[in-house]
C-alpha cells in the first residue's frame, strides 16, 4: 500500500474511533456505551495492524475487547436501569472534566503539529531499512549486512516490522515474565476495586430510595 492510501485509511479509523468515543461519554444506556467502547477498540487494533504493529494490534483485541465483553456482562447485573443508566447532573466537575479533555486534545494537535516526524520514506540508509522491513544477517562482529544469495538461511533474519509478534512474545515470557504478570495483577485490581465501588454505590442508593 502507498503511504497516501495509508494516510487516508488511518484518518477514516481514527474518526470512527473517535465518533465511538464520543458516544460512550454521551450516551446513557449502558449497554450501547459498552459497544461503542468495543468498537473504538477495534478501530484501535486497526491502527496498530496498519503501522505495522502486529502484537499491540493482536493484544488490543484479545485484552481490551474481550475485557468489553465482561464489562457489559457487569453492566447488566450491577446497574439498576440498563435503558436509562444512572443520571446525572450538569454540575462543577461536568466543566471541569470538559476543560481539562479539552486542553488536553489541544496540547495533542500542538505536538502533532509542530514536531518534525521522520518516516519511512526518509531512510536513506539501506541496512536500516533491511533492518527495519525486510530481511538481514548479521557478521562475525554482530553488525547488520544485507541478505545476499550466498547468505545461508540459517543466518537471515526477519525485519523487526516485518514479524513483530515473535520476538516481542518471547521477550514477555521469558525476560519480562514476572512484569507481566505484576500488571495484570495490578489490573484485575483495579477491576474489582472498581465493581466493589459500584456495587456499593448502588446498595446505598437503594437504601436511600426506600428511606425517601
Amino acid at each position: 500500500m502507498t503511504s497516501s492510501f495509508i494516510d487516508i485509511f488511518l484518518i477514516v479509523i481514527a474518526s470512527l474511533g473517535t465518533i465511538c468515543s464520543l458516544i460512550v461519554v454521551m450516551q446513557s444506556n449502558v449497554f450501547r456505551s459498552a459497544i461503542a467502547l468495543s468498537f473504538n477498540f477495534l478501530c484501535v487494533a486497526v491502527v496498530y495492524f496498519a503501522i505495522n504493529a502486529e502484537f499491540l494490534g493482536t493484544v488490543q483485541i484479545l485484552v481490551y475487547v474481550g475485557a468489553v465483553s465482561v464489562l457489559m456482562a457487569f453492566s447488566v447485573l450491577l446497574v439498576k436501569d440498563l435503558q436509562t443508566g444512572s443520571t446525572s447532573i450538569i454540575g462543577m466537575n461536568f466543566f471541569v472534566s470538559t476543560f481539562i479533555s479539552l486542553l488536553t486534545f489541544f496540547v495533542l494537535l500542538f505536538v502533532i503539529f509542530t514536531t518534525d516526524w521522520q518516516t519511512v520514506d526518509k531512510l536513506n540508509e539501506p541496512k536500516i531499512k533491511a533492518a527495519l522491513f525486510e530481511e538481514y544477517s548479521l557478521n562475525e562482529n554482530k553488525n547488520i549486512t544485507i541478505v545476499s544469495k550466498e547468505t545461508p538461511p540459517a543466518e537471515i533474519h526477519n525485519g523487526v516490522y516485518n514479524n513483530s509478534i515473535i520476538p516481542i512474545g518471547t521477550l514477555l515470557t521469558t525476560k519480562y515474565f514476572i512484569s507481566l504478570q505484576l500488571i495484570g495483577l495490578i489490573i484485575v485490581s483495579c477491576v474489582i476495586g472498581s465493581i466493589a465501588i459500584t456495587k456499593n454505590t448502588i446498595e446505598n442508593d437503594d437504601e436511600m430510595d426506600e428511606l425517601l
